[in-house]
C-alpha cells in the first residue's frame, strides 16, 4: 500500500514538472511568434532602416501609372435613339421657380436675423 501511495506521488510530481515545462515551451513559443510585438520592436531600434524603406516603397507607388480604363460606346443607328423626355409639372413648374427664387433669400435672411438673436452675448458691440 505504502509502495502504492509512493507510486503515485512520484506520478504527481512528475506530471506536475511536465505541465510546468510544457507552460514554459509554450510561453517561449507564443514569445517568440508575437509578431506584433517584434515588428514594434524592430521599428524602436532600427527606424531610419524602416523610414528608408518606406520612403522607397512609397516613391515606388508613385512611379507606377494611373490605372485608365477606357470606355467605348458603340452607336449603331442614331435615329434609334429616343429623344430626351420632356420635364412634367406642366404650367405650375416655372411659376413656382420664379416664386421660390424671390422668397428664397427672404427666407435666408429672416432666419439669419433669428439665429443672430438666439446667438447674441449681452453687451457685444460687433453683433
Amino acid at each position: 500500500m505504502a509502495d502504492s501511495q509512493d507510486q503515485r506521488s512520484r506520478i504527481i510530481a512528475e506530471l506536475a514538472r511536465q505541465r510546468a515545462a510544457l507552460s514554459n515551451q509554450t510561453l517561449l513559443v507564443r514569445r517568440n511568434l508575437d509578431l506584433k510585438r517584434r515588428v514594434a520592436e524592430s521599428v524602436r531600434g532600427h527606424s531610419w532602416s524602416w523610414m528608408s524603406l518606406a520612403a522607397i516603397f512609397g516613391w515606388l507607388l508613385s512611379r507606377l501609372p494611373a490605372r485608365k480604363k477606357k470606355v467605348y460606346i458603340h452607336v449603331a443607328n442614331s435615329e434609334k435613339l429616343s429623344p430626351q423626355p420632356k420635364p412634367k409639372g406642366g404650367i405650375m413648374t416655372p411659376i413656382w421657380k420664379g416664386m421660390w427664387s424671390i422668397a428664397k433669400p427672404l427666407v435666408v435672411a429672416y432666419l439669419t436675423k433669428k439665429i443672430v438673436q438666439k446667438a447674441k452675448i449681452p453687451g457685444a458691440k460687433w453683433l
